[in-house]
């Protein structure tokens, strides 16, 4: 067996959040409402072939929230460092505390939410399955409406959304 080396501080196998740039381009459109997401382990931030691992603060009292939206292609866990959360998954809605850990299985509707007016929730979430975003697939409700109803107008504007399911058809 080969003796091991010294350690050290530095590694490439080392990753730090707090190091990694916040994502400034997940639009609030897409279900990405005021968060602070930093993509810590990817394919492309570490070679990753099958997981990614995020970090993700929702400031209080702001509508903070990751609207719902399911991964086509991927699993999710998320565990909660900091707060109160209410996560979504399918048609379940459940307090997440510091220490809890939710479950999103593969193309299932979820999604997230800071329940307190002025605690930060922090989390540290991540797929499996795919090694980013664009390969776990990321779908909301309303990419589901058929052609001919996004393009019928309806009272009020917008075309009709879909409710969410536990699973899409």
């Amino acid at each position: 067996m080969a003796k091991r080396k010294a350690p050290t501080e530095a590694s490439r196998f080392k990753f730090n959040p707090g190091n990694v740039k916040s994502d400034r381009t997940l639009r609030e459109d897409r279900g990405w409402l005021k968060m602070d997401v930093r993509w810590v382990i990817t394919e492309k931030t570490a070679g990753s072939q099958t997981t990614v691992l995020g970090r993700t603060i929702l400031p209080p009292g702001v509508g903070a929230e990751h609207s719902i939206h399911r991964h086509p292609n991927a699993e999710e866990w998320e565990y909660v460092l900091h707060g109160v959360g209410i996560k979504h998954v399918g048609d379940e809605s459940f307090y997440v505390r510091a220490g809890d850990i939710a479950f999103c299985p593969k193309d299932t509707y979820h999604g997230l939410e800071n329940a307190s007016e002025n605690e930060p929730l922090i989390t540290v979430w991540g797929y499996t399955g795919a090694p980013s975003l664009e390969k776990a697939g990321y779908i909301i409700p309303e990419d589901e409406v058929p052609p001919a109803v996004k393009s019928k107008a309806r009272p009020g504007g917008g075309a009709q959304k879909r409710k969410p399911g536990v699973k899409a058809a």
